[in-house]
């Protein structure tokens, strides 16, 4: 019987055919040390692609969004199944490779890339939903554009980020701040269930009766630290129409009312419990004319007119410019935060974050524009500040590893350049002078999914009193520290008599895959 091979196993068959040939010792550079051998062997085993750096696209396909840390992986494996994976960390440990676990390749420090081997799971995106149980059950390389449509076909619902092209498995890791978290929580408060490949190939799913240690660190410990994480069951919610406003204050023109927006939106509504079905971004950057703005993005879940009393507080100051919207919450996620800049492609960016708990002043208010409008590098600086408050501030602390809670507000700041504005220094100098001048107004932690390589401390400033429970509960499902990275938890725990422990040690629980 005639037959045809797939592109990707016709791919695989010049590869290994290379791999074994004459010409392919003379191709590739001396200082590349492993085994052609023994990557044949490899290739040949997987179902997945295999981009090694002689292959054509590798110069793309070794970057995250954006090339800020660059890394030049020895091999890229795109994994399609759970044997995949496990053939790669058996291959990893063989040859003592580093191992970075990809999914979107967001990570703002580059931290889902190394010089070894990177696992790449964009290819494994299968997602199934229970409409009834109201469940999606997701692979780790699916991201929120894929996971829209499956889920909005039946007005449901999970909070998502604001880039359609994040997966929730390393979003929620990190904690996954949503516009709608006011309402609906984080994203690692959604999670029912995770299913995670540990370094010796053995799997455990963790869930509130199963592993529990590893379900609460898993939810805020951040990605690349505990296994690879392959499914995730989050909880989803009714949600049909929305609305949005995006209300725009310039502040060359009159930069006291422009600082009396800013304290108006903390004080009407950055309290816990309080209007939870407002979800908030309030944004300073530049316009498209490179004016400098003060940007209120905003979504409602409820009705057109509750939205415009809740909005009161700010319709009553004067000089705002105003777009407002309606639709599926994937499209109005969207348009309330369009133009807060406009980003070119090839930008790269220098990002941090701290959290603000405490009430600031109408002064305080007015420096921080004044810094921006002094200090920032180019028009594509910006400070974001993500709301919390609502319903995310009503959960305990020690919920998960998502820590920050009691807070009014996430402050961060993304310095984007390119060769346009040829200022990378000045963009990394504003991140930390912006920060050295925030340190008085801020509680001194960090959230963990907007990652900064300069953090002091990250351990204390992403997970505080909780952070040597992390390293016990990495300890035991990842006893040799075989996934680590420049801000991996562990090995060592703290000094630190704070620390407190949640969780007693007990067996782990695996399945049979």
């Amino acid at each position: 019987m005639s037959h045809r091979l797939t592109p990707l196993q016709e791919k695989k068959a010049k590869s290994l055919n290379f791999l074994r040939s004459k010409k392919a010792s003379k191709k590739i550079p001396s200082s590349y040390k492993l085994s052609l051998e023994k990557l044949a062997k490899l290739e040949e085993k997987l179902h997945g692609k295999v981009v090694y750096p002689w292959s054509k696209g590798y110069n793309k396909d070794r970057q995250e969004f954006d090339d800020l840390y660059p890394t030049y992986p020895k091999l890229i494996v795109y994994s399609l199944s759970f044997t995949d994976i496990r053939k790669c960390l058996t291959f990893a440990k063989s040859e003592n490779l580093q191992v970075a676990i990809r999914s979107s390749g967001h990570s703002l420090a580059c931290f889902s890339v190394c010089d070894g081997m990177v696992i790449d799971l964009s290819l494994m995106k299968s997602i199934h939903v229970d409409k009834d149980q109201l469940i999606a059950d997701v692979e780790s390389g699916a991201n929120f554009g894929d996971l829209y449509p499956k889920i909005e076909q039946y007005n449901l619902h999970t909070p998502t980020g604001d880039c359609p092209t994040v997966c929730p498995s390393g979003f929620m890791m990190g904690g996954g701040y949503s516009i709608t978290s006011r309402m609906y929580g984080m994203g690692c408060d959604n999670v029912k269930e995770v299913k995670v490949m540990l370094a010796d190939g053995k799997i455990v799913i963790a869930n509130e009766e199963k592993n529990k240690d590893l379900f609460w660190a898993i939810r805020g410990g951040t990605g690349g630290n505990f296994g690879v994480l392959l499914n995730t069951k989050l909880k989803l919610h009714p949600l049909e129409t929305i609305f949005g406003v995006q209300m725009r204050w310039p502040i060359e023109k009159d930069p006291a009312l422009a600082a009396k927006v800013l304290f108006t939106i903390q004080e009407s509504y950055l309290k816990p419990g309080k209007l939870p079905q407002l979800g908030i971004e309030t944004i300073i950057s530049s316009n498209d004319n490179k004016e400098k703005m003060v940007f209120f993005c905003a979504t409602w879940i409820g009705s057109e007119k509750d939205f415009m009393d809740a909005l009161k507080p700010l319709l009553d100051i004067s000089g705002f410019s105003m777009d407002s919207y309606q639709g599926k919450y994937s499209k109005v996620n969207n348009l309330v935060l369009e133009g807060t800049p406009d980003i070119p492609e090839d930008v790269m960016a220098f990002s941090r974050s701290t959290y603000i708990d405490k009430p600031l002043g109408y002064n305080h208010w007015y420096d921080i524009l004044k810094f921006f409008y002094k200090h920032a590098p180019n028009q594509y600086t910006m400070i974001d500040m993500e709301a919390y408050g609502g319903n995310v501030s009503l959960i305990p602390e020690d919920n998960c590893a998502f820590i920050h809670r009691n807070v009014t507000m996430d402050f961060f700041t993304e310095a984007f350049f390119n060769k346009e504005t040829h200022d990378r220094g000045a963009s990394e100098k504003w991140v930390n002078d912006l920060f050295e001048f925030m340190k008085p107004l801020a509680n001194g932690r960090s959230y963990q999914n907007y990652p900064y390589r300069g953090q002091e401390d990250f351990r204390t400033a992403y997970w505080g009193k909780y952070y040597n429970q992390l390293v016990q509960i990495k300890k035991k499902y990842d006893p040799d520290n075989f996934f680590w990275y420049q801000q991996s938890i562990g090995p060592d725990l703290i000094e630190d008599p704070n620390q407190v422990t949640l969780f007693e040690n007990c067996a782990i629980e695996y399945e049979a895959y």
